[in-house]
């Protein structure tokens, strides 16, 4: 088979083109893009496709050591391919990008969840483990509360995936009715030079954050973390509320990665020993005036071994352990593991498949059972997975 020769790097472009080529869309990426082989042997990564579906694809880069292709033609449709419910939606450097599964049915994106939960818990789950179906969410629609828009002061929206243009949004279908107002509200204002962009800023654009829970957008800055799906933040509150609810209300709690206080509150009302642990000072401090003597909250760096070895030891007594860490998992498990062994249930709330099941790996070694998972579908049209676990020390 003859060599595929690179065209010569101009000005306008780096990538490489090659011939275009059919092949099956075997898999997904946790990102959810699709996975294809090429005739050759080579894997690709390719947005806008599904298993099941034959596709043809142009090359046009590397992603470290795969490559990546851009979708010319479905040869073979899935069955389950729809018209997306947004104008906006597509792969071009003119689309949104941002629900990269809206042109599947809400069913289909279910079952892709599903499988990937699976593959995950490959090697997990013992006979005592209860996996649940995924939590689907009340609405495929109107449920996104909160969102980062883009604005140069002429056109306000989102940056399409993989590019630098920014993509004018006038209506967005998948957020909540209070953010959808807010929406409205800042393209009355546009064009509004005061959210040009700066001489000497590297980027083309600012940010305007917006929440339906806050009356003033943000500009230049993020407001406070918050569940971007309101109703399915409740049932996850609900689903901890339960979970706990067998536990003496006199163990001692520790939760990591406390942020607002949005499962804290949850604890405080089963709980009278509950220690809350956040690496911000502000949301710290708002979280110790907010629920007074209800909880006892530290201000740690849980990215430090050192910070987090003394923690352990300073709670060492520690019967229950919540965490609900960001996309990097739990940075530091060792302290945990050898500092809190009176720790007898652990609660993991993870927002990213991958890293959850690396420390789950950990935890497991160092003698937890994993005994209940629960995914939850946080948001649609989207390869997220929220996972609700509890591991007991064996």
């Amino acid at each position: 088979m003859p060599k595929h020769r690179p065209r010569k790097k101009t000005a306008r472009s780096k990538k490489y083109y090659e011939p275009v080529f059919v092949g099956a869309v075997r898999d997904l990426t946790s990102d959810g893009l699709g996975v294809i082989g090429h005739p050759d042997g080579r894997t690709f990564f390719v947005s806008g496709v599904f298993p099941g579906e034959e596709v043809e694809i142009l090359p046009s880069g590397r992603r470290g050591k795969a490559f990546v292709g851009e979708l010319k033609r479905v040869v073979t449709v899935h069955p389950e391919r729809r018209v997306p419910p947004c104008s906006l939606h597509g792969i071009s450097e003119n689309d949104c990008g941002g629900c990269p599964w809206m042109f599947m049915t809400y069913e289909a994106q279910v079952a892709a969840k599903m499988r990937r939960v699976h593959q995950a818990l490959s090697d997990l789950v013992t006979p005592h483990t209860q996996v649940d179906k995924l939590v689907l969410a009340p609405t495929e629609l109107g449920y996104r509360n909160r969102a980062q828009f883009k604005t140069d002061g002429a056109r306000l929206g989102y940056v399409a995936a993989g590019t630098h243009n920014l993509v004018d949004v006038a209506a967005c279908p998948v957020l909540s009715e209070g953010a959808a107002r807010h929406l409205t509200a800042l393209r009355r204002q546009l064009p509004n030079p005061a959210w040009r962009v700066g001489r000497g800023r590297a980027a083309d654009w600012r940010t305007l954050a917006i929440d339906d829970a806050v009356t003033e957008p943000a500009l230049g800055r993020r407001l406070g973390f918050r569940q971007g799906n309101t109703a399915q933040n409740a049932h996850m509150q609900q689903w901890l509320a339960e979970t706990i609810e067998a536990v003496p209300a006199d163990a001692s709690v520790l939760e990591l990665f406390a942020g607002n206080g949005n499962f804290t509150r949850v604890l405080t009302q089963h709980f009278t020993h509950v220690v809350a642990v956040e690496g911000d000072t502000d949301a710290a401090a708002r979280l110790q005036g907010e629920l007074g003597s209800a909880v006892t909250v530290e201000s740690f760096d849980l990215f430090s071994p050192e910070k987090l070895a003394v923690l352990t030891q300073t709670y060492a007594a520690t019967q229950v352990l919540l965490m609900d860490p960001p996309r990097s998992g739990v940075p530091v498990r060792e302290p945990l593991v050898e500092g809190l062994r009176d720790v007898h249930s652990l609660v993991y709330i993870s927002c990213n498949l991958a890293t959850w099941r690396r420390d789950c790996r950990d935890f497991m070694a160092a003698g937890f059972e994993l005994t209940r998972v629960t995914p939850l579908d946080m948001f649609p049209h989207t390869p997220h997975i929220e996972i609700l676990s509890v591991l007991v020390r064996g």
